[in-house]
């Protein structure tokens, strides 16, 4: 729950990405008495528009043992661009682009990679189709994730017969 999270990584500053990050910030610092620490896409004009303190978080330090590296993607081209995350050298993360990062060395590398698909609206996200052109070994180690709701149980019946790891949930623990 929130007394949990210390740190929170940010791909790109859209609603479905940060949705209560700034409350959570406040929340934090508030409630217990500890600053949320952030990383990823800059969110200090986020918390300027929505009237929280710029010391209720501190920017992930860039030797922090997390080591987050963003990859720049594609995502709604009106929007601007999206970033990956590498985290930790470990976990890679496609954030919502509609590229595969699934052949880039960061892939090769990483030991669980979660990336976000859809079935049909390549606009937004990688379609499933794409990311079906990976090498076995990196699908293995690949869990889809934001899927359309209406896409979801066919997502969860390709998944394993294309070879992916499976389709991540809201709280689901996947070890690294």
């Amino acid at each position: 729950m929130a007394n949990d999270v210390d740190v929170v990584l940010v791909s790109h500053l859209h609603a479905d990405h940060t949705g209560s990050l700034t409350i959570l910030a406040a929340y934090s610092r508030i409630v217990q008495k500890k600053k949320l620490i952030v990383g990823g896409a800059d969110v200090s004009g986020l918390f300027r528009e929505q009237g929280v303190l710029s010391d209720d978080f501190i920017p992930l330090p860039s030797d922090d043992p997390l080591d987050l590296k963003m990859i720049r993607t594609g995502h709604i081209p009106e929007y601007g661009y999206n970033n990956a995350l590498f985290i930790a050298g470990k976990i890679l993360y496609s954030g919502d682009t509609n590229q595969s990062v699934l052949d880039t060395d960061y892939a090769r590398e990483a030991k669980i990679i979660i990336h976000e698909t859809t079935l049909s609206s390549p606009v937004a996200h990688t379609t499933l189709d794409k990311l079906n052109a990976a090498a076995p070994d990196i699908k293995a180690k690949t869990w889809l994730t934001h899927i359309p709701t209406h896409e979801r149980a066919e997502c969860e019946r390709l998944a394993p017969q294309m070879g992916f790891a499976g389709v991540c949930y809201n709280g689901q623990e996947i070890e690294a």
